[in-house]
């Protein structure tokens, strides 16, 4: 079992107070990617694990899903090339996450927020996507995927209202490097899974 590691949370009252450097966060490692929402962080541990030339930004609202994936990534993580915070993520990325620095972000099975009046609480909106592409670098990626069905059909609809700032790429579970807890159960369900990558123009 591999020693625990130190030095993965970063307390928010500690770094609120100016954007991410990241060259310092990760030294040596140019390529950055953010993960919102890790829940457990098994994906993040295993997708971090094989790419150690990586540096790897995790964003966690609920305070025992954080616990849990700092629990996990403190055991399983085999290099220190991931960081992780406990906040709401679109904060997180506004605030300290500075233009043009992130190559990917990996949006899995976001909270649908299913009723009608909770849809200004979805994550992936037209307006969220514009600042996904302000924090990506030339050429970067988004990679999602969705199994609610009426959350996919939004999707689409906010995609449609910023068709300018991506292109959208073909993408499925025959492409997915790691998949996710979730994912991995739901697949076995015959839960249909909408996946998305899209690339910034």
């Amino acid at each position: 079992m591999p020693p625990l590691r130190t030095g993965i949370a970063l307390p928010i009252e500690e770094i609120a107070r100016k954007p991410f450097d990241f060259a310092a966060m990760f030294p040596g490692l140019s390529r950055i990617e953010c993960e919102v929402g890790f829940c457990s962080a098994l994906f993040l541990t295993e997708y971090a694990n094989r790419h150690s030339d990586t540096g790897f930004l995790g964003i966690e609202k609920k305070h025992a899903y954080f616990l849990r994936g700092l629990h996990n990534l403190e055991r399983r993580l085999k290099q220190d090339n991931v960081k992780i915070v406990e906040f709401d993520a679109g904060a997180v990325i506004m605030m300290l996450v500075p233009p043009a620095s992130l190559d990917a972000f990996h949006i899995y099975f976001p909270d649908p927020w299913p009723k009608k009046r909770h849809h200004e609480r979805r994550l992936m909106t037209r307006g969220n996507f514009r600042m996904f592409h302000e924090k990506l670098k030339p050429g970067g990626r988004i990679y999602a995927a969705t199994d609610h069905p009426d959350y996919a059909e939004f999707i689409e609809k906010e995609l449609a209202a910023v068709r300018d700032l991506f292109t959208r790429l073909p993408y499925g579970a025959a492409d997915r490097e790691v998949m996710t807890k979730w994912e991995r159960r739901q697949t076995a369900k015959g839960i249909p899974i909408t996946y998305y990558l899209l690339e910034k123009r």
